[in-house]
């Protein structure tokens, strides 16, 4: 037996913004960069309206923030542009052969 539900949509007069700006305020150091790979993580799963409206507004009180490296957000946004990139070892630069000993 199955029931149809009927979904309202409620006058929604939470300050996203505001919320998101208080838990970024509390956070110190790398937590605000984890904290934003996680929501650009999040971002790209099927989510609600309203958990859309959080986590864009959490994005974007990140992004706002005074003192941050945009290019690390960058790159936690967009990832490596190409797989090697994403995949190189520090040894891979080193192209010199070694010399024989005598």
């Amino acid at each position: 037996m199955s029931r149809n539900y009927k979904y309202e949509e409620q006058n929604d007069s939470r300050d996203y913004g505001l919320e998101a700006r208080n838990l970024v305020r509390g956070l110190k150091g790398s937590q605000v960069y984890e904290m934003y790979e996680i929501v650009i993580k999040k971002l790209q799963r099927g989510n609600s309206d309203t958990r859309d409206k959080e986590l864009t507004a959490v994005r974007d009180a990140i992004e706002a923030t005074r003192a941050i490296d945009t290019s690390r957000l960058r790159r936690l946004k967009y990832g490596f542009k190409s797989e090697m990139a994403a995949t190189a070892n520090p040894r891979d630069g080193f192209t010199k052969p070694a010399k024989k000993k005598v």
